[in-house]
């Protein structure tokens, strides 16, 4: 494989020695134990890493509020469990069968709230509280950007309190029974630029009716914010909720919450000060135009990136009079232009932009009946489009992050020469030499680590990646499992690594069995499906 000049000469100057015969030395971040799998989002030029964790072990679940005669937890509990529950005594597989009934009543208000994802500082391990503050958490944190000056960028569902109600007497019931219910905060979904213990959230243009949503996932050195949130929400949505929504029968925030789908989203960049001080987005539209007699909520736009110009990329939505499809999209100075030409791609997205305006992101075509995503570079001064070689023609594309020094790291499909199923890996790729790379051959051949996704690319070529590794099984309370024969019990999970640069770095000839292909070359897709699982709740509100 044809190795990039930069790539090679990334710290030169220095003597390499034999124990670093590889390109990029990886280093596992602090273990957090209190979590099952985490996964890294982004590092700053001083090496700052967030991330976030999913499946908390040992989950406090409030043993006074379950409801014991339900009949899944009869069914999975014998009799002498409960009682032992009741008592304090939760064994392992006890204390899963609880966790799986508070997940499947996540419907229920009345039963305790189930959360999964936390924000992580990366490098000491410590949980990095966005929004909720109460000591048994009841939402989702997530930390998905840092800049050089320590401002992360945290998004937080919203955090719920338990409150009596009551509903009002009728003919039918004149005394109604009051219950206890878990009610959610005014916006269901919030963003806010942290830094140590300083959470400053991210102004909503449009609260009413439920407080909103903002979603930020990307900040500039010079403290721009690239996100959607709110801008309006559909009349007719509205009415529906003041007739609907009376206190009567339910408490008015559950009422809301049902109508969140009702707001209208848009593309917005908000601009922290020196002070801390953070203004009010600038709202972008879409690419269009709408169709006649549609509503307005079917149409969005999405900023995922911005540099230190003001410039944000994203993607919005695109018609062609009768279709309407999402598409790669330059938020700037008020306009939305595109970047992709719709008649040729199925859908779009620009991911990162540096700030040489040179926009990285990924448009979906149809290769023998299957969906697939290239790679894009658009350079925004010169309006130039291009699409460089992936590992092959119909490899599945998706870049993450660019630095200054036009490097793109993200993941890709590679096909094994064996012809087994695709499997996907980290890749590297240089702008200026126009090489491609699967960054697992950039590591030592006795590397632990299967890189499966590069997340970010700081301006020293440092990367931060997930990688599936094996690791000793812990039950939910987290404790490690241990097979009949008192041998410990394996897993694979995702953990957040970093890729430092070795001085005159050589790529490391490995000695490959012959059973196995491509095996230090990629983590099977049953495993990369492990990175999806903190990213699910975004999904739903993209889909």
């Amino acid at each position: 494989m044809r190795l990039s000049p930069v790539v090679l000469a990334l710290l030169p100057g220095l003597a390499a020695s034999s124990a670093y015969a590889a390109v990029y030395q990886v280093q596992e971040l602090a273990e957090v134990t209190t979590v099952q799998s985490q996964f890294g989002a982004a590092l700053n030029d001083n090496g700052d890493a967030v991330g976030s964790g999913s499946v908390i072990y040992n989950f406090p679940i409030d043993i006074s509020a379950i409801d014991f005669e339900n009949a899944s937890l009869v069914a999975a509990l014998t009799a002498e469990q409960i009682e032992q529950i009741k008592l304090g005594n939760i064994t392992a597989s006890s204390q899963l069968v609880l966790v799986n009934y508070l997940r499947a009543n996540s419907t229920n208000y009345a039963i305790q709230r189930y959360v999964e994802v936390m924000g992580f500082n990366l490098v000491t391990g410590e949980q990095l509280k966005i929004r909720e503050q109460a000591a048994t958490p009841t939402n989702n944190e997530y930390l998905y950007d840092i800049n050089n000056s320590g401002n992360a960028i945290g998004v937080a569902t919203t955090t719920y309190t338990q409150q009596s109600f009551t509903p009002e007497a009728t003919e039918a019931v004149p005394s109604p029974e009051t219950v206890n219910l878990w009610l959610p905060a005014p916006g269901h979904i919030k963003s806010y630029v942290v830094n140590g213990n300083s959470v400053t959230a991210l102004p909503i243009p449009y609260e009413e009716f439920g407080g909103g949503f903002s979603v930020a996932i990307k900040i500039s050195q010079d403290n721009y914010v690239a996100g959607y949130g709110s801008v309006s929400m559909l009349e007719s949505v509205q009415e529906t909720i003041e007739t609907t929504c009376t206190g009567k029968t339910r408490p008015i925030s559950l009422c809301h919450d049902q109508y969140k789908d009702g707001y209208v989203e848009r593309a917005l960049v908000w601009k922290m000060n020196e002070a801390g001080q953070i203004s009010a987005p600038v709202q972008y539209g879409v690419l269009g135009p709408l169709i006649e007699d549609t509503a307005e909520n079917l149409y969005s736009s999405r900023a995922l990136s911005v540099n230190d110009n003001g410039i944000a990329v994203g993607y919005s939505t695109s018609t062609d009079g009768n279709r309407a499809a999402l598409h790669a999209s330059v938020f700037h100075e008020g306009e939305v232009s595109a970047i992709i030409d719709p008649l040729e791609w199925n859908s779009s997205t620009a991911v990162d932009i540096n700030n040489e305006n040179i926009v990285v992101g990924s448009a979906s075509t149809t290769f023998n009946g299957m969906s697939r995503d290239r790679l894009f570079i658009f350079d925004y001064n010169t309006k130039t489009l291009t699409f460089p070689n992936g590992f092959f023609n119909s490899s599945d594309t998706n870049p993450m992050a660019i630095n200054e020094n036009n490097m793109v790291v993200g993941s890709a499909e590679i096909l094994p020469a064996d012809g087994t199923n695709r499997r996907i890996v980290a890749f590297l790729y240089d702008i200026e030499n126009d090489t491609f790379t699967d960054l697992n051959t950039l590591l030592p051949c006795d590397s632990a680590f299967t890189l499966a996704e590069a997340k970010d690319i700081n301006n020293n070529n440092e990367i931060i990646a997930n990688a599936v590794v094996s690791v000793e099984q812990r039950d939910s309370k987290g404790e490690l499992v241990k097979d009949s024969a008192g041998n410990p019990v394996m897993e694979n999970v995702s953990r957040a690594v970093k890729l430092t640069p070795v001085p005159n770095g050589t790529i490391d000839s490995c000695k490959i069995p012959e059973d196995e292909t491509y095996e230090r070359k990629g983590g099977s897709s049953t495993w990369y499906s492990l990175l999806l699982l903190p990213l699910l709740w975004l999904r739903r509100r993209v889909s």
